[in-house]
Formats: structure tokens, C-alpha cells, sequence
């Protein structure tokens, strides 16, 4: 299944307690696969993205991301390496 999550949240990713929201939300649908579509997203906090990550670590689904600007990818990179290394 893939989400925009553009149209979930918003095109500018600044709270954390929407990442963790949107992976709660997420959690709920009966489908284990799922694939976040960040195009047309361009702004992303640090506190989104570790909460996010953090969340996704603790999720039962698959979740894979596609189509990170080059605003968004840094950020998210980042806190993905700090998060599961």
C-alpha cells in the first residue's frame, strides 16, 4: 500500500508527535506492507524524523520510503543511521 504522506500530514513535516500519530495510524490497517511516498515534501524536522524512525523501529509493518527530495533525504539519512546503528 503506498501513502502520501503529503496528503496525511503535510508538505512541511515539523511535529513529532504527527510521525508518531501517522505510524499509529498506519498501524491500525490491515496490511503489512507499506510504502511512503514523500513527494512533494519539503521541509522535515529533526524531531519528525527521529520520531518517525522511532516509531517505525517499533511498528510491526514493512515500511519503506520513496521519492525524498533533496531537502527531505539529509535529515531522514541521518537520523536513520543514529536510530538502527
Amino acid at each position: 500500500m503506498i501513502i502520501k504522506i503529503k496528503d496525511e500530514i503535510n508538505d512541511a513535516l515539523d511535529f513529532n508527535q504527527s510521525a508518531t500519530d501517522f505510524i499509529n495510524k498506519i498501524n491500525q490497517i490491515n496490511n503489512d506492507d507499506f510504502v511512503i511516498d514523500f513527494s512533494g515534501v519539503f521541509y522535515i524536522s529533526r524531531s519528525f524524523a527521529q520520531a518517525y524512525y522511532a516509531s517505525k523501529k517499533r511498528s510491526p509493518k514493512n515500511i519503506t520510503e520513496i521519492n525524498m527530495s533533496d531537502d527531505v533525504r539529509p535529515m531522514m539519512d541521518m537520523i536513520e543511521k543514529q536510530i538502527y546503528f
